[in-house]
């Protein structure tokens, strides 16, 4: 009998049309593209990104190894911090009462920090907020924060750092500082006025980077353009989704590797900033997040129509409405010093 289109399937990695036999359970990955990059976790079925396999989609999470088996994240942080005082899990941040007058905004966030070198760490286990695991693109460990919130989260990552500067912790040109911005109480068009925001100053950031974070693999400019984010918005006010941003993240192939990682709000309900070099300095990590929870804040509302405007000059004209934007004059002089240096 010959195979009609309701037997076959595309697979969303080769983009190939295959017969549905092919293609790997409850998934739309074909067997031959599961086998070549991809597992499924040994404890829950998650399906995982392999390491060494050669495709990579990135919504999904890549696998982790204990005791011979292949994990998950959560399932790693479960299993392996269970058994090894080398690597846990973040700890909630609970604050009955917080101020909002240093971050200057009410949107939760969280922080990577990844190190070169970051000796006696252990002894932080129970002590901190922050989980710890292995990273394999950096010589130290990867701390990473719960979720945090208002100045008490601040003060958390200030905290946690001291111990670092005790210890003499260092970040090299391998390590990046991500950073996590809550987008759970966002509508559609508020989370596209903020994606395209940064779209349109991305070069503006570029500025206030290092070389190594503006041309690097790991945090890259984004590859779609502005035509091409407008035909995502009009795709996802017509998906049937629950989520309909994810449209927005689907239509445009988005990469995880971008300066402003969109992928990350299959998973987390978040945008990740991973453009900040690698850092263990307690002001540049949270003036940083203060000056993108002020940048978010401010642009939400916008039409994209004002994005435009606003942010239409040329590059300089284009920090100043940034700056204008952020509103305080201890972070914009901060804003002034990083583009001096790296400009």
């Amino acid at each position: 009998m010959p195979t009609t289109m309701q037997q076959v399937q595309r697979c969303c990695v080769c983009r190939e049309r295959k017969p549905r036999a092919q293609f790997s359970v409850a998934t739309a990955i074909c067997l031959e593209c599961f086998d070549r990059g991809y597992a499924f976790c040994e404890e829950c079925g998650q399906i995982l990104r392999q390491h060494e396999g050669p495709i990579r989609r990135s919504q999904y999470p890549r696998t982790y190894r204990y005791n011979g088996q292949t994990l998950c994240p959560d399932c790693n942080y479960r299993i392996a911090g269970r058994a090894s005082d080398s690597s846990w899990r973040p700890e909630p941040l609970d604050v009955s009462v917080t101020t909002y007058d240093r971050i200057g905004s009410k949107r939760k966030f969280g922080v990577e920090i990844e190190t070169a070198y970051c000796d006696q760490y252990r002894r932080l286990h129970g002590r901190t907020k922050f989980g710890a695991k292995t990273d394999c693109t950096v010589s130290g460990m990867e701390f990473d924060s719960p979720i945090l919130y208002g100045d008490a989260g601040l003060a958390t990552i200030e905290e946690f750092l001291a111990f670092g500067r005790e210890h003499d912790w260092y970040a090299d040109s391998d390590c990046g500082c991500h950073t996590h911005y809550d987008m759970r109480d966002e509508s559609l068009d508020q989370l596209c006025s903020i994606a395209y925001a940064y779209r349109k100053t991305q070069e503006v950031w570029c500025r206030l980077l290092p070389r190594s974070r503006r041309e690097g693999s790991y945090s890259h400019r984004a590859r779609w353009n502005i035509d091409e984010f407008r035909g995502a918005v009009d795709s996802a006010r017509r998906s049937t989704r629950s989520e309909p941003f994810t449209e927005v993240v689907s239509y445009l192939s988005c990469d995880r590797y971008e300066m402003v990682n969109l992928t990350a709000y299959y998973d987390h309900h978040t945008f990740e900033v991973r453009s900040l070099e690698g850092s263990v300095d307690p002001e540049t990590i949270c003036n940083w997040i203060a000056v993108n929870c002020r940048f978010m804040d401010a642009v939400k509302d916008m039409s994209l129509a004002d994005i435009d405007e606003l942010f239409g000059g040329t590059r300089d004209e284009c920090f100043e409405a940034l700056t204008d934007l952020i509103g305080d004059d201890d972070l914009n002089d901060w804003l002034e010093g990083r583009k001096d240096y790296h400009s």
